[in-house]
């Protein structure tokens, strides 16, 4: 599945903006590819929190019951590098002896699922496969399996105000004026409400 990029004058990012029924249909793409392969899992493990929204759709299409989190944490803070990475929310759950669908949004550097993988592994899992909905070609794992192969910035719709803030600050830094900041963000399928709450209440 492709996806139009956004590209804004002196901006060095380039973005994609996919909707829920772009989700969706990805998720649909994984489960079918996972089907195909005659793959079958005791287990989906979720990466909080990027996963969390597409995993029950992703255990809908698979017909699965077994869903659990785990949270990995490479940060204390901004640009504040934890020495190696760790745990903030494990398992509730043994992994011991099932075979595991490792699930992500993205594969972007793809530290988070060789951490994740090695993990499970430690934990006792027999087997782990990763799926994505979306990879990088820098990261350095290709998931077993994914759905769409994008080299832009995700713009994901569980997480506007979230982007709105990161958005507005960076085009600020870049001395993008305000007036070309709301047509960016309207560009970007921003709806109005959004707009009107999340980036007009922060002037």
């Amino acid at each position: 599945m492709q996806f139009k990029q956004i590209i804004f004058d002196l901006d060095p990012a380039k973005y994609i903006v996919p909707s829920w029924a772009d989700l969706d249909q990805l998720c649909f793409e994984l489960a079918k590819q996972i089907n195909a392969a005659g793959e079958e899992f005791d287990l989906v493990v979720a990466l909080a929190k990027g996963a969390w929204p597409m995993s029950r759709t992703l255990v809908d299409y698979l017909a699965m019951s077994n869903l659990v989190s785990l949270g990995i944490r490479f940060y204390s803070g901004i640009n504040q590098r934890l020495s190696e990475p760790e745990v903030y929310q494990d398992l509730p759950i043994s992994v011991k002896g099932k075979k595991i669908l490792l699930f992500d949004d993205v594969a972007d550097t793809g530290e988070s699922l060789l951490f994740a993988s090695d993990y499970l592994l430690e934990q006792g899992a027999t087997e782990v496969k990763t799926a994505t909905l979306f990879f990088k070609e820098r990261s350095a794992i290709i998931p077993d399996f994914y759905a769409s192969l994008v080299n832009a910035w995700i713009i994901f719709p569980f997480e506007l105000r979230e982007m709105t803030s990161l958005l507005v600050n960076n085009w600020r830094e870049q001395g993008i004026a305000e007036t070309a900041i709301e047509d960016r963000l309207t560009k970007l399928n921003f709806s109005e409400k959004i707009i009107k709450y999340f980036y007009k209440k922060s002037n």
